[in-house]
Formats: C-alpha cells, sequence, structure tokens
C-alpha cells in the first residue's frame, strides 16, 4: 500500500490545536507538501532533483489546461510561504499565512 500525501493536510488541520510559532511553520510545510504530493501522484510527476518543486509549478503554469495554469500559480505562492517558514528563522510567521497555506492545499487537492 502506498501513502496518501492528502493524509499530510490532516496533519495540518491537527496542529492547529497549537497557536505557536513552530505549529505555524509545521502547518505550512505540511499543507504544501500535500498538494505538491497529490501532484505529483496525480500527475505522475517523477522529477526529485532539486528544482522538482519550481518544475512542476512552471510545468503547470505553461500548461494550455487553465485549471492547470491557476493549479501552478497557487502552487508557487504556497511554495514560497513554504521556503519562508523552513528556512527564514528571522521572519515572523503570521496566522493568517497558516489559513492561507491550508485553504491552497486545500484548493489545489480539489481543482485537480
Amino acid at each position: 500500500m502506498s501513502f496518501d500525501p492528502q493524509l499530510f493536510l490532516n496533519i495540518a488541520e491537527e496542529l492547529k490545536a497549537g497557536n505557536t510559532e513552530a505549529h505555524y511553520r509545521s502547518i505550512i510545510n505540511r499543507s504544501y507538501y500535500a498538494a505538491f504530493g497529490v501532484l505529483q501522484v496525480k500527475l505522475n510527476f517523477t522529477d526529485t532533483g532539486l528544482s522538482a518543486h519550481q518544475n512542476m509549478y512552471k510545468d503547470l503554469q505553461a500548461s494550455v489546461n487553465g485549471n492547470h495554469r491557476k493549479i501552478g500559480k497557487r502552487l508557487e505562492q504556497i511554495f514560497e510561504r513554504r521556503k519562508d517558514a523552513d528556512y527564514k528563522y528571522s521572519t515572523k510567521i503570521e496566522s493568517s499565512a497558516v489559513e492561507f497555506s491550508i485553504n491552497t492545499a486545500r484548493y489545489i487537492i480539489d481543482n485537480l
């Protein structure tokens, strides 16, 4: 049996019980990886290199499918927030970024 990356979104929702910056950063991370993982599986995207994340959203944004272009833009937005949460420790993460990340991941998963 393979892992369903959408389960990462469940973890993000569970983490909302906490309200520390560590919770916020973890929620953003799990939300992004839920969306990225679902896209990876459903689109059979096999790139695992260092640029896989950028390649995915750029490929989606260049698609002839209008829905894929929208999803690509949303993936890029959540990717940027995930990078901030994972690497920019001097930047304060606000609760609005948390809600945006969860809602955006849910949008991507629901609209693929």
